[in-house]
């Protein structure tokens, strides 16, 4: 386990000096980054000082489930969603097979080629959301915040488990560039109350294809409004994890390399 984050702490350094070899673009890049993961909570708030609302949820109740999921991404993004472009390109250059030449397992090494310093922006502006959702909030409970750490790293289990499965696909499909564009229309209705659904998609949300894991069920949590259909929830964040490894190691078996 040292020497799994001695070679993820050392790739970082390494990115890191490569970014600050042009320092304008890189902090120009967070700054676009942040101000467009901002741009969601924004119409947020116009929907509701307009007088609409999602029923049942404040504003502050609602863009705490929309800083959660900016929480979750700022994790996730920097460390597991690089391996899917990492992994196109690699693909279509005919370059992946010196991952494989490595002495680590293959999907440890895509992570780890795919870590992006920049996504760490993603951090920053999901925790000021989270923060000021907070301020307008009563305080969590204990109970409240040790739930909804286990289902945090539920959350990112899910987000992990879109990665894999996004770049297992392009082992097969080489020109599925628009994989971005899928992630973002699946997981776009965990940025908004699950209860504003029908009963039946909530299900669908949770168990079969939970991105209301993300955001939705931990925000519950810390508001005390989950019970105990979070065990659930967990268990269904740890399938979908299982199911992405087990697609993404199935897909890199039948991968031909550049002659195939």
């Amino acid at each position: 386990m040292k020497g799994v984050f001695a070679c993820i702490a050392s790739v970082l350094r390494t990115k890191v000096a490569e970014q600050m070899a042009y320092r304008s673009h890189f902090f120009l890049s967070v700054i676009l980054l942040v101000a467009g993961d901002l741009l969601v909570p924004m119409i947020t708030l116009l929907v509701y000082r307009s007088g609409a609302s999602f029923p049942g949820w404040s504003l502050h109740e609602a863009l705490l489930i929309q800083g959660v999921f900016g929480l979750a991404k700022g994790i996730a993004f920097p460390i597991f969603f690089g391996m899917v472009g990492s992994t196109l390109s690699l693909v279509r250059e005919g370059t992946f097979d010196l991952l494989l030449l490595k002495p680590r397992p293959a999907l440890f090494m895509t992570m780890l080629n795919g870590l992006d310093p920049e996504d760490f922006g993603r951090l920053l502006s999901g925790g000021v959301l989270f923060g000021y959702a907070l301020s307008g909030l009563p305080a969590p409970k204990f109970n409240g915040w040790i739930q909804f750490a286990g289902l945090f790293l539920a959350s990112l289990a899910v987000l992990c488990a879109f990665s894999l499965l996004l770049s297992g696909l392009l082992f097969r499909w080489v020109g599925s560039s628009r994989v971005y564009d899928i992630f973002d229309s699946v997981t776009s209705f965990g940025m908004y109350p699950g209860t504003i659904y029908a009963k039946s998609f909530q299900q669908l949300m949770t168990y079969v294809i939970p991105v209301g894991i993300i955001a939705f069920v931990p925000a519950s949590a810390l508001l005390g409004r989950a019970g105990w259909e979070t065990a659930g929830a967990g268990a269904a964040a740890a399938l979908f994890l299982i199911a992405g490894i087990v697609y993404w190691h199935r897909m890199l078996r039948g991968y031909t390399s550049a002659g195939g």
